[in-house]
């Protein structure tokens, strides 16, 4: 799937004039061929993975200890072998931050006013396999060295290069709102730190990997499995918008699975806690932009809305229902007229959401509310949560 960053997608859309070229009359389907940063780990067993809380249990060290194991202790759960590569980044990687830029990137979830946790470093861990590579710093997995030695992916993030792309308020943003968000649906944050050079996520362990893996796998999901998870990923944005957190960039990559197959909303970066829930910065991701966005206009929660038309539309059809390969104009115009076509594959009911979701006029999409009660939705809903 082809994407555009932040930055292409200013810099098109200062030169772009909407116009009513003729729309390309093919629907392609691509093959996935993104990397995958995050190794088959579906064997660890889900007990010793750390859970979801509720809104009464704060952090890691107020946790209830895991049930025992007929066979296994906590300790004896293979995390990987650690290679190193966190020392050997820190020789060569990252300077030291100084000024308000210090002061913003100075993290550390024990003096959290609102959910306070206690004290981290690198010592509370032993660290196990790469997870994968970010563009600031790499994630491991990891497990907790006080009982219940709960396994957490570690994320790593270092300042400068925060600095350097000019991302430290949006990073110190990304975690503020996730670290205060509670649901099944949504990847918990359960504690930050930082050093002279680096910051440190506590991120909820996602057995199963990212999404997008499994997408670029099959090519596309049938209906069934993309009705389950659209079903679980309105649920979750029903939380989050009574949060008044508008997400901003859903789309597979941002997405991943737990140890029971169940969706996960990750990747808060372009995410905003808008009481008013009305903004006008233009984030996201190309294929995934609504008209309001692309147009320059105003936009609110609704462009969530609109993402996961396109978002159930790809899970189907391998591709998003814009995407013109050979022209990001192109994308921007087919998504400024909702120049949608659906295959004969598709089924009517599920034809009826995505048109319900991707309509041009923001107050005319489909309510969440309306989403979890959808024919299509109701008709592969699981009796077992997280169940695909």
């Amino acid at each position: 799937m082809a994407t555009a960053t932040v930055g292409s997608v200013t810099r098109q859309i200062a030169a772009l004039e909407i116009s009513g070229s003729k729309p390309s009359s093919s629907i392609a389907r691509p093959v996935h061929t993104k990397s995958i940063s995050q190794p088959n780990v579906a064997k660890l067993l889900t007990k010793f993975a750390a859970p979801n809380l509720n809104q009464s249990q704060s952090n890691l060290s107020n946790l209830p200890p895991p049930p025992p194991s007929r066979s296994n202790t906590q300790s004896s759960i293979d995390i990987g072998r650690y290679d190193g590569g966190l020392e050997l980044d820190n020789e060569k990687r990252g300077d030291l931050v100084s000024g308000e830029a210090a002061v913003e990137l100075a993290l550390d979830s024990s003096l959290s006013r609102t959910y306070p946790t206690q004290e981290w470093s690198l010592h509370s861990f032993d660290m196990g396999r790469p997870l994968g590579k970010g563009k600031f710093g790499r994630v491991y997995m990891v497990r907790t060295k006080t009982a219940p030695k709960y396994i957490l992916a570690l994320k790593t993030l270092y300042k400068s290069e925060l600095v350097a792309n000019k991302v430290e308020k949006q990073t110190r943003r990304e975690i503020e709102i996730q670290q205060n968000l509670r649901h099944p649906h949504v990847l918990r944050l359960y504690g930050f730190f930082h050093d002279e050079k680096r910051i440190f996520l506590m991120l909820e362990f996602a057995g199963k990997g990212e999404l997008y893996r499994q997408l670029s796998k099959v090519g596309s999901f049938t209906e069934k499995r993309s009705a389950r998870y659209i079903d679980q990923m309105a649920d979750a944005l029903v939380y989050l918008h009574g949060k008044h957190v508008i997400h901003r960039d859903i789309k597979p990559e941002n997405l991943l699975l737990g140890i029971n197959g169940e969706l996960k909303i990750a990747d808060f970066g372009w995410s905003v806690h808008a009481p008013g829930l009305r903004r006008m910065t233009l984030c996201g991701t190309l294929d995934y932009l609504p008209p309001e966005m692309v147009e320059g206009k105003e936009h609110n929660e609704k462009v969530d809305h609109w993402a996961l038309g396109v978002l159930t539309y790809e899970f189907m059809i391998g591709a998003p229902p814009f995407e013109d390969r050979k022209s990001v104009n192109n994308t921007y115009r087919r998504i400024a007229r909702v120049d949608l076509k659906f295959p004969a594959t598709i089924s009517a009911e599920a034809k009826d959401l995505i048109s319900k979701l991707l309509q041009y006029d923001p107050k005319q999409r489909l309510p969440l509310s309306e989403v979890l009660c959808h024919p299509w939705i109701v008709k592969y809903r699981s009796k077992a949560s997280g169940s695909i």
